[in-house]
């Protein structure tokens, strides 16, 4: 195995491979780098078929919170490929590639007619170039040469990943979705904000649909939270304080519809205001596969729509509702989240 510091050659030709989903920084680092060793790289990209058959698998520890889950929001194999593409004609390499689509960790590299020399890998693709070259030996083909890749971090200086984007961790530049700064102190809504966080933060839906929703639910405020517990939708996820319209009509979980064997997060959290415990309790709940979560506010629940956003995965549902409007469905994707992030930057620190 080489890596960058003991290169002195160039190659003809280097293969790599990957599934490319949510095009990142790390996957067009990984690429160029490809290319500073070759005059020409085919790119193989796993296929939608491959892509499933690796879905069976459960993820190591560290990779992907929600798991099985998450990977049904890995894109199709057109997409990816169609990312690929886009970033190859973006940097003046796409005449010097060639991508091919493979059903299995081989894919072209046991071919006799393969004139490969070379294939570069990232540290979860090693095995599978290990693996290549035993079966090359075995066939009696000569070995690849095996090139690791600089790694790419992120924020946290860990690993940029597809799994950590789906899980809604990072963005595509490797930023994290829950800043760290707000983890300092007590963010303030401003008044310019709060004129912004009048608007519904996503769509307004009939209250005779809910019902036809599925999947990661989370619910904010006592009234959504007691209809989705009416209807028996299941919420993983629920953020109440007992009260209505800021008025306390509430007094326990059990009426609220809830069976009172949940795990509860008490959380004390001021009108106006998100305090770092409530990022906190935001992350704890979406990384707990055990139980359903209450989140119990003491003070205000109105602005924990924001961090629930910023922690959630890829694909999850929040409902909460929107004052004489209804109730509104926000789904959770990268621009969401990406608003989320800036309404959030934007708050008062209040000189801490």
């Amino acid at each position: 195995m080489k890596d960058l510091k003991n290169m002195q050659k160039t190659f003809n030709t280097v293969v790599l491979g990957g599934t490319f989903d949510h095009f990142h920084k790390g996957h067009k680092k990984f690429i160029l780098f490809a290319f500073s060793l070759s005059s020409k790289v085919i790119v193989c990209i796993t296929s939608d078929k491959y892509v499933k058959s690796l879905k069976l698998k459960t993820p190591a520890k560290g990779e992907a919170r929600q798991g099985r889950q998450n990977s049904k929001l890995i894109k199709n194999y057109e997409k990816r490929k169609g990312e690929v593409e886009d970033f190859l004609k973006k940097e003046g390499i796409f005449q010097r590639a060639e991508i091919v689509k493979i059903d299995d960790v081989f894919g072209i590299t046991l071919d006799r007619g393969f004139r490969g020399e070379a294939i570069v890998v990232a540290d979860k693709t090693m095995k599978g170039a290990q693996k290549i070259n035993e079966r090359r030996k075995a066939m009696g083909l000569l070995p690849l040469e095996i090139i690791k890749a600089p790694n790419e971090l992120t924020d946290d200086k860990g690993p940029i990943s597809s799994s950590r984007i789906r899980d809604g961790e990072i963005d595509r530049e490797g930023k994290l979705c829950v800043n760290p700064k707000f983890l300092e102190h007590p963010l303030f809504v401003t008044e310019e904000l709060r004129k912004e966080l009048e608007k519904p933060f996503g769509e307004l839906v009939e209250d005779d649909s809910l019902e036809n929703y599925s999947g990661l639910l989370v619910t904010v405020g006592d009234v959504t939270t007691q209809r989705f517990n009416k209807l028996g939708l299941g919420q993983k996820i629920s953020v109440i304080d007992f009260k209505v319209k800021r008025e306390k009509v509430f007094s326990s979980i059990l009426s609220l519809g809830f069976l009172g064997l949940e795990k509860i997060i008490h959380v004390n959290n001021p009108p106006g205001t998100i305090v770092p415990q409530l990022f906190i309790a935001a992350k704890s709940a979406f990384s707990d596969s055990d139980k359903r979560i209450i989140i119990q506010i003491e003070g205000e629940e109105d602005l924990s729509v924001l961090p629930l956003v910023l922690a959630a995965p890829l694909g999850a549902t929040i409902f909460y509702g929107q004052p004489n409007e209804g109730i509104v469905k926000v789904l959770v994707d990268e621009k969401i989240k990406e608003k989320a992030y800036n309404l959030v930057s934007a708050f008062n620190t209040r000189g801490y």
